[in-house]
Protein backbone atom coordinates (compact mmCIF):
# COMPACT_ATOMS: atom_id res chain seq x y z
CA UNK A 1 0.00 0.00 0.00
CA UNK A 2 1.56 3.07 -1.27
CA UNK A 3 1.28 6.91 0.03
CA UNK A 4 -1.25 9.13 -1.52
CA UNK A 5 0.91 12.49 -2.26
CA UNK A 6 -1.23 15.88 -2.06
CA UNK A 7 -0.88 16.60 -5.68
CA UNK A 8 -2.64 13.20 -6.07
CA UNK A 9 -5.01 13.67 -3.57
CA UNK A 10 -5.66 16.91 -4.93
CA UNK A 11 -6.23 16.18 -9.00
CA UNK A 12 -8.52 12.66 -7.27
CA UNK A 13 -10.65 15.81 -5.31
CA UNK A 14 -11.16 17.68 -8.41
CA UNK A 15 -12.21 14.69 -10.29
CA UNK A 16 -14.79 13.92 -7.74
CA UNK A 17 -16.19 17.27 -7.72
CA UNK A 18 -16.84 16.85 -11.10
CA UNK A 19 -18.47 13.38 -11.12
CA UNK A 20 -20.38 14.84 -8.43
CA UNK A 21 -22.09 17.61 -10.62
CA UNK A 22 -22.54 15.30 -13.43
CA UNK A 23 -24.45 12.75 -11.58
CA UNK A 24 -27.96 12.20 -11.77
CA UNK A 25 -28.78 9.44 -9.15
CA UNK A 26 -29.62 10.78 -5.59
CA UNK A 27 -28.10 7.89 -3.88
CA UNK A 28 -24.57 8.02 -5.62
CA UNK A 29 -24.90 11.59 -5.44
CA UNK A 30 -25.10 11.90 -1.72
CA UNK A 31 -22.21 9.42 -0.89
CA UNK A 32 -19.51 11.41 -3.34
CA UNK A 33 -20.97 14.55 -1.29
CA UNK A 34 -20.42 13.12 2.13
CA UNK A 35 -17.14 11.89 0.47
CA UNK A 36 -16.47 15.45 -0.26
CA UNK A 37 -17.63 16.46 3.25
CA UNK A 38 -15.25 14.15 5.17
CA UNK A 39 -12.51 15.26 3.15
CA UNK A 40 -13.26 19.20 3.32
CA UNK A 41 -14.15 20.46 0.30
CA UNK A 42 -17.81 19.39 -0.42
CA UNK A 43 -20.00 22.19 -1.65
CA UNK A 44 -22.68 24.11 0.30
CA UNK A 45 -25.77 22.26 0.79
CA UNK A 46 -28.01 25.13 -0.82
CA UNK A 47 -25.50 24.38 -3.71
CA UNK A 48 -24.92 20.96 -3.86
CA UNK A 49 -28.99 19.93 -3.44
CA UNK A 50 -31.84 21.45 -4.58
CA UNK A 51 -34.27 18.98 -2.70
CA UNK A 52 -34.88 19.78 0.80
CA UNK A 53 -34.79 16.53 2.19
CA UNK A 54 -31.65 16.29 0.41
CA UNK A 55 -30.18 18.86 2.14
CA UNK A 56 -31.70 18.03 5.77
CA UNK A 57 -30.09 14.44 5.25
CA UNK A 58 -27.10 15.70 4.28
CA UNK A 59 -27.35 18.12 8.27
CA UNK A 60 -27.99 14.70 9.71
CA UNK A 61 -25.18 13.55 7.94
CA UNK A 62 -23.42 16.18 9.15
CA UNK A 63 -24.51 16.11 12.77
CA UNK A 64 -23.89 11.94 13.23
CA UNK A 65 -20.16 12.53 11.44
CA UNK A 66 -19.31 15.61 14.08
CA UNK A 67 -21.21 12.96 17.25
CA UNK A 68 -18.61 10.59 16.18
CA UNK A 69 -15.67 12.45 15.94
CA UNK A 70 -16.37 14.81 19.49
CA UNK A 71 -16.45 11.15 21.11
Amino acid sequence: MGIVSPTMLEADQERLAVDFWLEKDRGRRFAMWALMYILGNAPDLDVAFKDAADQNAARDFMDMLGRVTDA
